[in-house]
């Protein structure tokens, strides 16, 4: 499991790709359901039960809905379950770093103590970068144009969270 650790830390320091992860179904599923609860765990400190599980299964929809686009663009769907398990693994290493960073910036106003919130813009750099490298090597394209899907799909992300709360609110008031 240690091994598994390394190579998705490996991953986010751009040092290993999605491919040189092992192909199988148990890493993949273990993986995703890791992904899902860290990702469900943090989201819940600031919404509740509902919106945190609306947020977590659209961004665990779109993770994989892009990914499988990408590779059945470029006719590369064998490499699913490596790129998603790429995909989730680093999330978790990501999550785990964010998810103190949202606690401490949480229990501050907007205006005050921004260290946190500033480390957490440059996670979320960083976050797009690992994307990028992961996609680059899943999809065979240049490192550019996965930077520039990364971006796209977290533009995306966080327009369909947005434009789904804003139609929430209104339904409710």
């Amino acid at each position: 499991m240690l091994l598994i650790l390394k190579l998705f830390v490996d991953i986010c320091l751009l040092r290993a790709n999605p491919e040189d992860i092992p192909p199988s179904r148990f890493l993949f599923s273990i993986t995703l359901a890791g992904y899902f609860l860290l990702s469900l765990g943090i989201v819940l400190h600031d919404n509740s039960t509902a919106q945190a599980l609306t947020i977590v299964l659209v961004g665990f929809i779109m993770m994989i809905g892009f990914a499988q686009a990408g590779l059945w663009i470029r006719n590369f769907l064998n490499r699913s379950m490596q790129t998603i398990t790429a995909l989730a693994g680093t999330g978790i290493i990501f999550d785990s770093i964010s998810w103190p960073l949202v606690t401490l910036a949480a229990n501050y106003p907007a205006d005050e103590f921004m260290f946190p919130r500033y480390l957490l813009l440059i996670i979320l750099f960083w976050n797009i970068t690992v994307i990028g490298h992961i996609l680059r090597n899943a999809l065979s394209i240049p490192f550019w144009a996965g930077i520039g899907i990364s971006i796209i799909y977290v533009f995306t992300y966080l327009r369909v969270i947005r434009i789904l709360f804003i139609a929430n609110t209104s339904a409710v008031s």
